[in-house]
């Protein structure tokens, strides 16, 4: 294989992959356009979760207070 066909090959590759990473970023877009983020309530089942894990690795801790950083 020639160096002009392997580097047609390589450019192929690359294009096709970066077409089918910008259909699945669409797709994901239109995704989270139909099913949009719950309200923040809180799910009690995560805040069980994050508190039983800090419990186990810092033993004696209660989670007073868990808020998301934007």
């Amino acid at each position: 294989m020639g160096s002009v066909e392997l580097l047609t090959v390589c450019l192929v590759a690359f294009a096709a992959v970066f077409v089918l990473l910008s259909l699945l970023a669409l797709i994901m877009r239109v995704i989270v356009a139909i099913f949009p983020q719950k309200s923040a309530t809180g799910d009690p089942t995560v805040y069980a979760a994050i508190s039983t894990t800090y419990q186990s690795l810092y033993p004696g801790t209660i989670v007073t207070r868990i808020e998301e950083i934007k």
